[in-house]
Formats: structure tokens, C-alpha cells, sequence
């Protein structure tokens, strides 16, 4: 059985932000989880933290079996859907978990729900799921609020002129230069236009698409967020493989494509991570302050998505600071920004080693046309004490 704790969380964010970030924001976790198995090579003798988003990501760290596995969210309506995950895991086979979690039968959730999974899950998750199984039964890739992201764009396709005939087509081309062709064709005259253009410059739809104010402020003010969008879109339909992009065909068809999912969802790695579900930490609460209740060099690998992008300056570099007490000699720690420039602090910069070629590398095959850069670091060994000292110096009580 997996373990939930529940931290204090600071009740000092703005109101667009408790607006924004309130029940269900991610359906769907939009990190590439072949990046981070390259960077992060988790393993046996690994404890990992990760933040929850939708629960693709802890998951499918689940399935390379580390020793302990901690995922974590300031939003308890993200944990509540690792935690049915979890529960679904626990109790489903491999063929009723897929027809909800991949949403082909979704309906089976109602069937299972009360006598298999809500038996299982906390009082906070259970609470959550009682009110709004109704998302998850009629296909949970069509709600939340990246659901209705992606239904706004399944709407707008057809009305600039991409027929879904056209994006299914797409969406099965085998070559970089078929998909160049026909990008070049018939999507890059429709796409481009004003439509798209306000809709990108619409700061509530990209509220929508999970992207937080303060996010949106740093990318727009560095790069202008229409321009981003676009160099973004095309890159990824222009420079990686469409046919295994399961992200894209979520958002522009509405579903996934045979066994072209996450790697949690695959056949084959449901037993490991049945058998792995006793590992599991879920944590309602802040990174920051839960890692500071951890012991020194307790975390061997951290996968930080783009939190930074949400943050201060200082509280960006009290959070590193808090993940450097918290790491373990040689720790591995990635992070992602909307931004295409990202450093760490320079108090932190001189405690990590970066592995620039790597992260530069991955960046190029991301599948999820979201991140404007990527960082793979590894934590550079220091002596105990000073490690205790530099943290104390900058983490937040």
C-alpha cells in the first residue's frame, strides 16, 4: 500500500493563481518520459522525487523499479489522480486499467469505483473522486482544464482549414520528410493566421493549458509568447518523429493510437509497477519545505518539471538550496523551463555539474513541443558539514 502525507501549504498565492490552479489543471503529464529515462537513469538503489502533475511521470519512474519513489504536489487535486492510478493499479487488471487511463472505455470506471477503488484511496483523494468521478468515466483527456484546452483546439482545426482527416494522416507518416511536406502544405498556410495568433495571446487560454501566470509572463516578456508557439509547433512537426507523438494526438485528435502511450499504461509494465506500489510516497504540500523535513543525502534523483518558471528568484534559489541538503553525493536533478535560458542561481550553480551536451541532446528529440530548455545536472560531492551549512544558509524554515 502506498503512503500519503499532507503538508502545510503556504496560503500566501495570488488569487489567479488559487483561480487557475484549483481541481484538475493537467490531465495528461506533458514531460517526455524518454528524456528523463536517458537523464536520470533511475534503478535499483534509487529513492526519486518528482513532482505529481496527472501521474504519468512518478509512474513511469515506477516502472524502472527504484527503491523508493516520493511524488509530490502543492495542487491535492493532481495527487488525487495518482492516487486513483495507484488504487486502479492495486486492484484492476492490466485491460480495465487501460480502457480508463487511456480512455478507450473509459465508462469502466463507474463499474469499479466504488467496491475497488475508493476503498483504497485517502479521505482528501476520496473526498475529490465522490464529486468528480464524472470527468475520468466520460474520458478524463477531455477535461480538466487542459481537456478543455485541447477540445478548443480540436475546434479550431477544422475551422482554419486542417480537416481531421488531414490530422489523422498525419499522425501516421513515418519520415521527417513526409511530415515536412506536409506541414509545408497544408498546415503551416491555416495554422499561422490572426485566429491562432489572439488565441495564443489570450492569457486566459493559456491559463488553460497550464501555463502559470508567472510562467507566462516570463515567456512572453522574453520571447513573445505567439512567436514561442509558434517555433515550438513547428519545430516538433517538423524535426521529430509525429508517429510515436502521443501528446499531439491527444491534443489534436483526442486520443491516443494503438499502444503508442505513456510507458506506465504499456501491458508489459504493469506487474513491475503492481509490484512497486508499496514504494510509493504521495505528499500534498511544497518541495521546498517537504524536503527539508528529509534527512541530508536522502534523494538520489529529482525530476523537477518547469516549477522554477512559477517562481521568485529567491525563492528559486531556497528551493535549490533545499534539493542540494536533500541530495545525495553525485544526485542527479533534472528541471525544464518555458524560457529557452534557465541558469540556476550562482550561489547554486558552483554545487552542480553541468551535463550541457547531454541536456542539449534530449531537448532535440522532445516530443511535447513545450519546454524552451532543458537541464540535466549532477550534484557535485561536498563534505557533510559544508553541505548542512550552505543549506541553512538559504533554505526556507
Amino acid at each position: 500500500m502506498y503512503e500519503v502525507i499532507n503538508m502545510p501549504v503556504p496560503d500566501d498565492r495570488s488569487l489567479m493563481e488559487r483561480i487557475v490552479f484549483h481541481g484538475i489543471v493537467f490531465n495528461m503529464s506533458w514531460e517526455d518520459p524518454e528524456m528523463d529515462r536517458r537523464a536520470l537513469r533511475v534503478g535499483p538503489g534509487d529513492t526519486v522525487i518528482s513532482i505529481s502533475s496527472a501521474g504519468c511521470n512518478p509512474l513511469n519512474f515506477l516502472c524502472q523499479n527504484p527503491d523508493k519513489l516520493i511524488t509530490i504536489d502543492g495542487n491535492p487535486a493532481q495527487n488525487a489522480l495518482v492516487e486513483l492510478k495507484l488504487a486502479a493499479i492495486m486492484t484492476l487488471d492490466h485491460a480495465t486499467f487501460f480502457d480508463i487511463f487511456a480512455a478507450r472505455r473509459p465508462s469502466a470506471a463507474s463499474r469499479v469505483y466504488r467496491g475497488r477503488l475508493r476503498p483504497i484511496l485517502s479521505p482528501r483523494a476520496r473526498a475529490f473522486w465522490d464529486k468528480n468521478l464524472w470527468m475520468v468515466n466520460r474520458g478524463l483527456y477531455d477535461f480538466g482544464k487542459m481537456g478543455l484546452a485541447a477540445r478548443l483546439v480540436r475546434l479550431l482545426l477544422p475551422a482554419v482549414g486542417i480537416s481531421r482527416r488531414r490530422m489523422e494522416e498525419f499522425f501516421e507518416l513515418r519520415s521527417l520528410e513526409e511530415q515536412r511536406a506536409m506541414y509545408r502544405r497544408y498546415v503551416e498556410p491555416c495554422l499561422w493566421g490572426p485566429v491562432v495568433e489572439r488565441l495564443c495571446k489570450s492569457r486566459w487560454f493559456m491559463y488553460l493549458c497550464g501555463v502559470h501566470p508567472r510562467q507566462l509572463d516570463l515567456v512572453d516578456g522574453r520571447h513573445g509568447i505567439y512567436d514561442y508557439v509558434r517555433e515550438r509547433i513547428e519545430y516538433v512537426l517538423t524535426r521529430v518523429p509525429v508517429y510515436d507523438n502521443y501528446f499531439l494526438s491527444v491534443t489534436a485528435t483526442g486520443r491516443f493510437r494503438g499502444n503508442r502511450v505513456p510507458p506506465y499504461l504499456l501491458e508489459e509494465n504493469f506487474a513491475t509497477l503492481r509490484g512497486n506500489v508499496g514504494r510509493v510516497t504521495v505528499v500534498n504540500g511544497w518541495l521546498g519545505p517537504y524536503l527539508d523535513t528529509l534527512p541530508p543525502g536522502s534523494i538520489t534523483k529529482f525530476n523537477l518539471l518547469d516549477i522554477f518558471d512559477w517562481m521568485t528568484p529567491e525563492l528559486f534559489e531556497q528551493t535549490l538550496a533545499s534539493v542540494l541538503r536533500a541530495a545525495s553525493p553525485n544526485a542527479r536533478l533534472i528541471y525544464r523551463s518555458g524560457s529557452y535560458e534557465m541558469p540556476p542561481p550562482a550561489s547554486i550553480r558552483k554545487r552542480l555539474r553541468h551535463h550541457a551536451k547531454l541536456s542539449k541532446e534530449l531537448l532535440a528529440i522532445d516530443r511535447s513541443a513545450t519546454y524552451g530548455s532543458f537541464y540535466v545536472f549532477s550534484v557535485e560531492p561536498q563534505e557533510n558539514r559544508s553541505l548542512s551549512r550552505f543549506a541553512s544558509a538559504g533554505a526556507p524554515g
